[in-house]
């Protein structure tokens, strides 16, 4: 069912959640390194600040069978840009992880620093993997959506001359029943028919 955009939220989408979640933690992760890792630590900020912000922005614009191709591109544009920048910060992250390897004095003990690693690369792998779910479904649906859109526009170009000719409109001989699958169309006889042979 579909939601009006003013009711839509962010935070049903959970690679949205994953993105602000990653942010949070990287931002509370960087404070705690001295002032001699500002190159590294503010390149991690910027990108977990890029993996949320496009993130919102592809969310903001809604997937559905009435999208126009540059809607459709504009939204795959930003989750590929925050794809690109999950798989970024887990390049950064490993990078900083061995440069407090090589030299620590800043956390208590290796215990400490490897489960906040361990932690910090869990949440950027969790969203990369959700934003390469969310970009394939997006594929899958708008091929779908395009598939639909291109046997309507070859049903009306191949009936048009018929359809603009008829004086009275034609009765429809379809039956449209929504179901979980989606939309079956059936002759209206049809059904009776399957039920008696039933």
């Amino acid at each position: 069912m579909a939601v009006y955009k003013s009711r839509r939220k962010d935070a049903a989408a959970q690679f949205i959640a994953d993105a602000r979640e990653l942010r949070k933690y990287t931002v509370r992760v960087t404070r705690k390194f001295p002032k001699s890792y500002r190159d590294t630590t503010n390149g991690l900020t910027e990108l977990a600040r890029e993996i949320y912000l496009n993130s919102i922005k592809g969310n903001a614009i809604y997937l559905h069978k009435d999208i126009s191709e540059h809607d459709y591109e504009l939204r795959h544009r930003y989750l590929m840009i925050a794809c690109s920048s999950a798989d970024a910060i887990c390049g950064e992250i490993t990078f900083c992880y061995e440069l407090v390897d090589e030299g620590n004095n800043f956390f208590a003990g290796k215990a400490e620093y490897e489960k906040v690693f361990q932690t910090w690369t869990t949440l950027a792998n969790n969203v990369l993997s959700r934003l390469r779910a969310v970009l394939e479904s997006d594929k899958k649906r708008w091929n779908g959506y395009d598939t639909l859109r291109t046997m309507d526009e070859k049903f009306v170009r191949l009936f048009e001359a018929e359809l603009s000719a008829r004086k009275k409109k034609f009765k429809c001989t379809m039956k449209a029943t929504k179901t979980e699958a989606g939309w079956i169309y059936r002759r209206h006889g049809s059904v009776r028919e399957e039920e008696a042979a039933a």
